[in-house]
């Protein structure tokens, strides 16, 4: 992601940390852990405090992958041929399914997938045509991409929220669509909204970019914060740096990045491990400032004490008047 950066009120630790980033953070009130920033959006610029970014997952469906309500789950596959032959459409997409994965003691077979989503397709199932899109740009179904394209654009319209996300990523690679980063920025926001992790990480880079949307830093924090929390790993790796770093209206959160990097790291991934080292050394080295600071106090002290008794032993200055 890039970065537009200003500079900082900050500490050794923070300016540690920027060194290390090659970027300064824009912080308001207190030192390089402070509890308030500057948040724009379309309404303009206000300070608030850092926990009001925290987001409340409640009922938020954003947090949440949108579930497939047709799911195959084991249903005998017997049963399932003798409803689809009986003109089952639902019956059809869950034996697809079966075929698609090689389930239910089935041989995987997308051929077979497909023409039992064909069917589901057909009678308006709107999951069937995402998965039959998906099987025809993968080049197992008939029809590629052109063919994908319009049963994603059919599927999205139905209510698919992984449909949506792979139209969005056309329009984003100008893959089989001309290259709109407004289309993207539509697709990928029906997506996002309805728990597409990687819709809603596109759509926080397009924020942070001023790509299709208009530029909001803000806003892309929030995106890429649901992303994170839906388990996206790039994501997670986002939101670790950047309040490891602070950038612009956002402030430096050192405990925050720690919690996003170590969940990162968990999952394998080396270049968190190699940025929560680097936290530990700026935190060790803010510790070590701290400490000479306090030292320096008390010599400081020292000093004006015996300056002080100095001035009160002194004899006063002689004066000495020429006539």
């Amino acid at each position: 992601m890039a970065a537009r950066c200003a500079p900082a009120r900050a500490g050794l630790a923070v300016a540690l940390l920027l060194l290390l980033a090659g970027c300064q953070p824009r912080m308001v009130g207190g030192s390089g852990f402070g509890r308030a920033v500057q948040v724009c959006d379309s309404d303009g610029c206000r300070v608030q405090p850092r926990e009001a970014q925290t987001l409340v997952i409640g009922e938020d469906e954003r947090l949440r992958r949108q579930a497939d309500p047709d799911l195959y789950r084991g249903e005998s596959v017997a049963e399932l041929r003798g409803a689809a032959a009986a003109g089952d459409a639902g019956a059809a997409y869950r034996l697809g399914q079966a075929y698609e994965y090689g389930a239910g003691g089935l041989p995987r077979s997308a051929g077979q997938a497909a023409r039992q989503y064909e069917v589901a397709a057909a009678a308006g199932m709107p999951f069937a045509m995402f998965r039959l899109g998906r099987l025809a740009e993968q080049g197992a179904a008939p029809g590629g991409r052109a063919r994908a394209i319009e049963l994603y654009a059919a599927a999205a319209n139905g209510g698919v929220a992984q449909a949506a996300h792979n139209l969005g990523y056309l329009y984003l690679q100008g893959r089989g669509l001309p290259r709109d980063m407004a289309e993207a920025a539509r697709w990928s926001t029906l997506a996002a909204e309805k728990g597409v992790p990687e819709s809603q990480y596109n759509l926080a880079l397009m924020y942070f970019r001023g790509e299709g949307v208009s530029r909001q830093p803000y806003e892309a924090l929030q995106w890429m914060r649901r992303a994170a929390q839906n388990g996206y790993l790039p994501a997670q790796k986002a939101v670790g740096r950047l309040y490891m770093t602070g950038l612009e209206e956002m402030g430096q959160d050192l405990q925050e990045a720690r919690s996003w990097l170590s969940l990162a790291a968990s999952r394998g991934d080396a270049e968190s491990r190699r940025w929560l080292q680097q936290i530990e050394q700026a935190e060790r080295a803010e510790r070590a400032y701290q400490q000479q600071l306090t030292m320096q106090a008390a010599q400081t002290q020292a000093l004006w004490a015996q300056a002080a008794l100095a001035a009160a032993l002194a004899p006063p200055p002689v004066t000495v008047v020429i006539y």
